[in-house]
């Protein structure tokens, strides 16, 4: 495993999950990073999340944004056929938390941000897996070695995606806060673990 992705095997022993980071030149990164901007959603999911097609270049021109691909299987992606059947989501880990009404103290907070599992992940403990201890506290320290704790914000209707982030040990802190959409979201929190 290489620097910049972080492994943990999925529950009952299935394949593990991993993270990649996207901002490495990479062969892997570069396989991934094609295979996540042809990701779609179903209807439903859609209006919960913003795909990579606008958040990864945001990503890439924001220096505190770290960009990753949640990977299924244990052995680097190799060819474009093989990271499209691996690669289970992605997600944006944001250093620069500016909201006070996200958290208490942002400069101790990392956000996820546009974080979702493909449909053909979905149902399978690949979210949970992707944003509990120790895998996304692995790439959070690594990116953020000063952060305390992960903050996230879930709209409100999106009910399943809450019960994930709960299963991974985010608490909801009982802020709201209301996106550009005028969406409401539930903000959600937990201490990031130190490996």
């Amino acid at each position: 495993m290489s620097a910049g992705e972080r492994s943990e095997p999925r529950a009952g022993g299935a394949e593990p999950v991993r993270l990649v980071r996207l901002d490495r030149r990479t062969p892997e990164a570069a396989l991934l990073r094609g295979t996540v901007l042809r990701h779609r959603l179903p209807p439903g999911q859609r209006g919960h999340v913003r795909l990579p097609v606008s958040t990864l270049p945001a990503a890439d021109a924001d220096p505190a944004r770290t960009p990753f691909a949640v990977v299924g299987g244990p052995a680097p992606v190799t060819d474009a056929a093989g990271a499209r059947a691996a690669c289970a989501g992605f997600g944006v880990l944001d250093r620069a938390v500016h909201a006070r009404d996200l958290v208490p103290d942002p400069a101790r907070a990392v956000l996820l941000r546009a974080f979702y599992v493909t449909t053909a992940w979905q149902g399978r403990g690949v979210g949970r897996a992707a944003c509990s201890p120790p895998l996304l506290d692995g790439l959070a320290a690594e990116v953020a070695p000063d952060a305390a704790e992960l903050v996230l914000c879930v709209n409100e209707a999106n009910r399943a995606a809450a019960r994930v982030y709960a299963r991974a040990g985010f608490a909801p802190t009982g802020r709201r806060f209301v996106d550009e959409a005028g969406e409401p979201q539930l903000v959600m929190v937990r201490p990031l673990e130190r490996g």
